[in-house]
């Protein structure tokens, strides 16, 4: 994540990252060395995407409280129906890396991220239970990373298992909320929120990069080259510091890089936003 220890002010660092290509914001804000010819996501597009009307997110939790009252209002007038409103991506850790989830209202043009979560080094029944806490304030419309054996295990672990909003916690079918001594703990199975509601996304080369592009049609829609001070893109999210770092420097060549907040954003704008994406312009910088 991004540090700041020179003390550089805040609105300094947003003019730099405003006014300079994104190879160099890359180098010069955040530390990173890229190639220009390797970058995925154009300053532009980054910059097109964040709200710096909303406060900046130094940490690894966002949640838009007022969103999610009016998810939780959405569901009751629909007799508890979801629909497909909110779509949550969730990239899950590989060995050292971070398991990340992410929420988008697409019932908001343009699309807008309500809920973001970033979590490393936590036993996996936690990282479980974080699913549980984006069904039970988003609804059950949710895509995650099932790539190789792990990914296989993680859905079949999904599959099986249920949510106690009281309690945080996550049960198997069949069996009853317990706390950390096993005493069962008092709440009603009638209340557990299944998981099985997560669909899978295996990765390949192919898919990945099919993925990624789609990312970016939705950051590039509605481009118009004639009007390069118009906004576009269909999608908006808060000055979240690590998930701006992640874009400004991804590369098609991300071995080394830290990519989970790109792909659990990609997986959510891919499961809620997938149809109303259109081409990109011709003659947009932002195309192939």
């Amino acid at each position: 994540m991004f540090e700041n220890p020179h003390g550089v002010p805040h609105d300094e660092i947003v003019r730099m990252i405003l006014d300079n290509p994104s190879e160099v914001t890359a180098q010069t804000v955040f530390g990173k060395y890229v190639e220009s010819s390797g970058l995925v996501f154009t300053g532009e597009l980054v910059q097109m995407m964040i709200d710096r009307d909303l406060p900046r997110v130094l940490g690894n939790s966002y949640i838009d409280k007022n969103a999610a009252l009016q998810a939780q209002a959405w569901a009751e007038s629909h007799d508890g129906w979801w629909g497909e409103r909110y779509a949550t991506g969730i990239d899950f850790a590989r060995q050292t890396d971070f398991t990340v989830i992410s929420t988008i209202d697409v019932g908001e043009s343009p699309a807008r991220l309500v809920y973001f979560r970033r979590l490393n080094r936590v036993p996996w029944d936690s990282i479980y239970a974080e699913v549980g806490r984006a069904r039970q304030l988003f609804g059950p419309n949710i895509l995650c990373d099932s790539t190789g054996p792990g990914g296989d295990v993680v859905m079949d672990a999904l599959e099986s298992s249920l949510y106690c909003p009281e309690h945080h916690r996550v049960v198997k079918q069949g069996s009853r909320c317990m706390n950390d001594n096993g005493a069962m703990l008092n709440c009603s199975p009638r209340e557990y929120l299944p998981l099985s509601c997560a669909e899978g996304f295996a990765f390949s080369a192919q898919r990945k990069k099919e993925l990624i592009d789609h990312l970016r049609l939705v950051l590039s829609s509605g481009y118009d080259s004639s009007q390069p001070d118009a906004n576009f893109g269909n999608l908006r999210v808060p000055p979240i510091v690590q998930l701006e770092e992640e874009l400004s420097f991804y590369a098609w060549e991300d071995r080394k890089l830290q990519t989970d907040c790109v792909f659990s954003l990609a997986l959510a704008c891919w499961l809620g936003l997938e149809d109303p994406v259109g081409r990109v312009s011709v003659g947009s910088p932002f195309g192939r």
